[in-house]
């Protein structure tokens, strides 16, 4: 957003925040439906450079279809570097971390080895 005030312009950034919280999907994420679904509105945050928050508080499990559907289909969209910049992980377990990344590190092997 730009302000002209007479012959000096302000910039102004605005940043605008996507909380996603997973606990009002469920405890248990697990289908592809459901991941796709919330892939569709990260995609549409990034694009519109939005910060996205990713609450996992209340969510006991994220399975591995879930995780690659909704996070590591991403790379098809954005590079990692992108991703890293407008996301944040909050009350994730180590368990989700681990199922997370290892959907990332799954689907980057296979572009890599297609």
């Amino acid at each position: 957003m730009t302000m002209n005030y007479g012959n000096s312009f302000i910039f102004v950034k605005q940043t605008f925040v996507m909380h996603i919280i997973f606990s009002h999907i469920g405890k248990q994420l697990a289908t592809r439906r459901a991941g796709s679904a919330v892939r569709n509105n990260i995609i549409e945050g990034i694009e519109n450079n939005e910060n996205i928050i990713f609450d996992f508080a209340g969510v006991e499990i994220v399975s591995n279809s879930f995780a690659d559907e909704c996070f590591a289909k991403l790379i098809f969209h954005f590079d990692l570097p992108q991703f890293k910049q407008h996301t944040t992980f909050q009350n994730a377990s180590p368990f989700i971390k681990a199922v997370i990344a290892n959907s990332f590190k799954e689907r980057l092997q296979s572009l890599y080895t297609a």
